[in-house]
């Protein structure tokens, strides 16, 4: 059976060890996960075609929602990702990432610039030149989040 572990970097070689000693595979693609709580990953693992790749969080601009496709925009590239936008907001760290809408989440890294709306809204400009909007329901906890 194969398990993909998100666990802290101390945690993780003697846990690795200790479920392959009992016969488990540990791989990143599994659909089994072991999570400890309030760790944080510093990578996930995204398709691009046939390939698999680990994108380092600190990389990703922000992550989109389609229907049942999670995509993570990084560097120019556009990654699917396995993991639900639920799950990836509790993994992410949350003082580098917050949610703007039902259907993204943005790396405050990479904000460019911030533009009020109307009707309680903004549109962020992002480092690679996309635009993505702060919607109503999200607007007064991403205030909070960046201090304005």
């Amino acid at each position: 059976m194969k398990i993909k572990l998100m666990v802290s970097e101390e945690s993780y070689s003697a846990l690795a060890a200790e479920l392959t000693g009992m016969g488990f595979e540990i791989d990143d693609s599994a659909e089994l996960i072991l999570s400890q709580k309030n760790v944080y990953v510093g990578y996930l693992i995204g398709r691009l075609g046939d390939e698999i790749f680990r994108l380092r969080t600190s990389e990703i601009t922000y992550i989109e929602s389609f229907s049942h496709d999670v995509i993570a925009h990084c560097g120019g590239g556009e990654y699917r990702l396995s993991e639900r936008l639920r799950r990836l907001e509790e993994i992410l760290d949350p003082k580098e990432f917050i949610r703007v809408s039902n259907s993204v989440i943005v790396s405050a890294g990479h904000i460019k610039s911030i533009k009020p709306a109307l009707t309680q809204k903004f549109i962020l400009t992002l480092e690679d030149g996309a635009k993505v909007d702060v919607t109503r329901t999200y607007y007064y906890i991403f205030k909070e989040f960046i201090g304005i």
